[in-house]
């Protein structure tokens, strides 16, 4: 096929695609077409133009096209080929046009709607653009109102906060005139309370606020007007303090009953004397300590001088352990008769120790007692007035604490000290009662059971005292112990005086009685006493002189024994002393433990291992000798034969009638059933100790002969002693005696 030059073929080719319709062509055909136009010219062509430059820079492009290889490899004639393709796009716009005369009613339909879209999408951005400008205004208007809400807001709360402090200021300042009218002419009552603590807090609020608001004016105003109105009050309470403490000068009133009803419940009154006018509540204090004090020491010495009149005296300077057992008077003929002297409780404590059962708090009522004829130690008097004492310190330093001091100065040192010094005032007359109580007491008393339970009374109050926490009546407890303990150590050492004496004045008797002494008695109560009064305490005190009282009894009772020709009864004295010492202790309730039975209980057991000795030396004293002396010697051969036999010989005769006869004698020397059967015990232990170490010796001495009976001659002139288990059996018999 023979492809023309390109300058003869463009006017075909604009001929070709003259009425050529691109419009519904894909994009890529019109350029592709185009190539190709542009390289079948450029192959014919023979000059060096610029689109024969193109079309060659263009052509190994396209050699790639789809649609260029198809027409070359086919060898399509393009003018064909171009004008089938015209007559395919003439029939497309054909029917392009066909198809838009159809649908042509439905377009301008569609464009009318269009429009009628636009006109009203057009009032619709006139509406919204004036929404907009309106939101704009209001957006304003809002800001506008927000900035004057905040305004407001900050000018409320700074008002309410300006309210509150000139309410804080106007309640702290203003007072009400029925207040002011009350207290310048109203009678001082419960009312008149009521107002002057509301003037009370108008005066502190000033005082407290008196510099951070100095200039207000009202503080200017108010202060001189409050200062006249507290002058005012100030003057009324007092003349109403004064005629209510003169009330308290009668001896009927009861002081108690008028400070609870009338002092307390108005206790402000002096409260605000005390801040307010210190001068006028130094005159009420002053007044009330007076007249307080008067009135405490009335009654204090008429309740001292009853209880004197109830005294029941105990012991007298004659009332000591060491007394003489009688004492010696002439009767109207000249004849002697012995007086015995019989007081009751003077070493025994008796029931007396119930004067410290706690469970009792009530004293003795002068008024009831009187009707009777009873009478009391002076223990009990001494915890009567104490207890009065003690209960009237009590309240009276509760109502000091309430009403002479305010609430401020309670919590501080100085409150108390107001305490101490206003009770101190009051009472030390009343205390100086006590101490001549007691002074008059211990100058005449010999009793030092009552003075050692005055002691644990002091003991008993100040512990009370403590629990109430009461601290003002230590001096007084103090003096008290300063009273009491060294009396009773001088009527310990009086009793001690009186063993010596006793003792220094002993002489021999030509038969001494064998029976204890009053002195052994005495002293055994008054030593179990006192330790009753000691338990819980273990004052060291009443136990040294308590040995030293034990020594001089001891020796005294040595003494005694010493001085007797008679040693069996010496022992027996000695005996029945310690033990009827033992006994008083152990009813008392003390076991070994206690020293002063386990000094008594030695001295006991070493006499009873000394009258046993004694005994066997009464009674088988050659059997003893023999034994002592035949266990010194070094060679058994070297003790006798005939002594052997001899002792044998005597023992067999009379050894049962030897046992009787120390069963007798223990009988008729000790009544004590317990004391007796121990001695008769010791006795015959020791008997068969002696007779077991004699029959040792003796099979020792000699070869035992069987068949040889009891008491008979065996060969070779031996006498068999009897058998120890024989003995026994016969000690057994005894066991019952007591």
């Amino acid at each position: 096929m023979t492809i023309p030059s390109g300058a003869a073929s463009k006017p075909d080719m604009d001929l070709v695609f003259e009425d050529f319709d691109t419009t519904n062509e894909p994009d890529d055909v019109a350029p592709r077409q185009a190539n190709d136009i542009n390289y079948v010219g450029s192959t014919g062509g023979g000059g060096g133009s610029s689109d024969d430059d193109d079309a060659a820079e263009q052509l190994p492009d396209m050699q790639n096209d789809e649609l260029i290889k198809e027409v070359l490899t086919k060898g399509i004639d393009l003018r064909l080929y171009s004008q089938q393709i015209e007559q395919e796009l003439s029939q497309l716009e054909e029917e392009q046009l066909t198809n838009y005369e159809q649908h042509e009613a439905a377009l301008l339909e569609l464009d009318s709607e269009i429009r009628g879209c636009d006109d009203v999408l057009a009032n619709m951005e006139k509406l919204l653009v004036n929404f907009k400008s309106s939101l704009g205004a209001i957006n304003n208007d809002i800001q506008a109102l927000q900035s004057d809400s905040l305004s407001m807001s900050m000018r409320l709360k700074n008002r309410v906060v300006a309210e509150k402090q000139l309410d804080k200021i106007i309640q702290g300042v203003v007072v009400p005139p029925e207040a002011v009218r009350t207290i310048c002419d109203g009678d001082v009552n419960e009312k008149y309370l009521e107002c002057l603590i509301e003037v009370n807090k108008r005066i502190a609020y000033m005082r407290v606020h008196s510099k951070q608001h100095r200039k207000l004016k009202a503080f200017q105003e108010i202060q001189p007007e409050l200062d006249r109105l507290c002058l005012r009050a100030s003057s009324k309470i007092r003349e109403f303090l004064l005629d209510k403490i003169n009330d308290l000068r009668s001896l009927n009133t009861n002081a108690h009953v008028l400070q609870k009803s009338v002092f307390l419940k108005y206790r402000f009154f002096n409260h605000f004397l005390i801040e307010r006018h210190p001068e006028a509540a130094v005159e009420v204090r002053d007044t009330y300590i007076h007249i307080m004090r008067q009135y405490y020491l009335d009654h204090f010495e008429t309740y001292q001088r009853g209880l004197m009149k109830l005294e029941r005296p105990i012991a007298d300077k004659s009332d000591v352990v060491g007394m003489e057992e009688s004492t010696t008077k002439l009767s109207l003929f000249g004849s002697a008769k012995p007086v015995i002297r019989d007081k009751t409780n003077v070493f025994n404590l008796g029931s007396r120790a119930t004067v410290l059962d706690p469970s009792d708090p009530h004293a003795i009522v002068l008024s009831i007692a009187g009707e009777s004829s009873e009478r009391y130690p002076f223990e009990t008097l001494f915890r009567s007035y104490n207890l009065a004492l003690s209960d009237n310190a009590t309240t009276e330093y509760d109502f000091i604490m309430q009403f002479f001091v305010s609430p401020k100065a309670r919590q501080k040192i100085t409150g108390s000290d107001m305490t101490r010094m206003v009770f101190s005032h009051i009472f030390e007359p009343s205390i100086r009662v006590g101490e001549q109580f007691v002074k008059a007491y211990l100058d005449t008393t010999y009793d030092a059971l009552g003075i050692l339970l005055c002691v644990r009374i002091i003991a008993q109050l100040a512990g009370e005292l403590q629990r109430r926490l009461v601290p003002v009546l230590d001096s007084y407890v103090n003096s008290m112990n300063m009273l009491l303990w060294p009396r009773f150590q001088a009527v310990l050492d009086s009793h001690i005086e009186s063993a010596k004496r006793l003792s220094s004045s002993y002489r021999g008797k030509s038969k001494l009685d064998t029976q204890p002494p009053a002195i052994v008695r005495r002293y055994a109560e008054l030593a179990a006493s006192l330790l009753r009064l000691n338990i819980g305490h273990n004052t060291h005190v009443v136990a040294l002189s308590l040995a030293r009282l034990r020594t001089e009894v001891q020796s005294y009772l040595s003494h005694v024994a010493e001085n007797s020709s008679d040693k069996h009864a010496s022992l027996v004295f000695l005996i029945n002393s310690y033990d009827l010492l033992l006994t008083v202790l152990y009813e008392n309730g003390f076991g070994e433990r206690e020293e002063e039975v386990a000094s008594w209980k030695q001295e006991l057991s070493t006499t009873v291992l000394e009258y046993a000795e004694s005994e066997l030396e009464n009674h088988f004293g050659y059997l003893k000798q023999f034994v002592v002396d035949a266990e010194q010697q070094s060679d058994i051969g070297q003790i006798s034969a005939d002594g052997l036999n001899r002792v044998a010989g005597i023992f067999n005769g009379e050894w049962r009638a030897q046992i009787a006869a120390i069963n007798s004698s223990i009988i008729q020397s000790f009544s004590n059933f317990r004391t007796g059967t121990e001695i008769l015990h010791a006795v015959l232990g020791q008997l068969i100790i002696y007779y077991t170490r004699f029959h040792s010796l003796y099979d020792k001495r000699f070869a035992r002969r069987s068949g040889s009976s009891a008491g008979s001659n065996g060969p070779g002139g031996v006498c068999q002693p009897v058998g120890v288990q024989n003995v026994m059996v016969e000690i057994k018999k005894y066991r019952q005696n007591f």
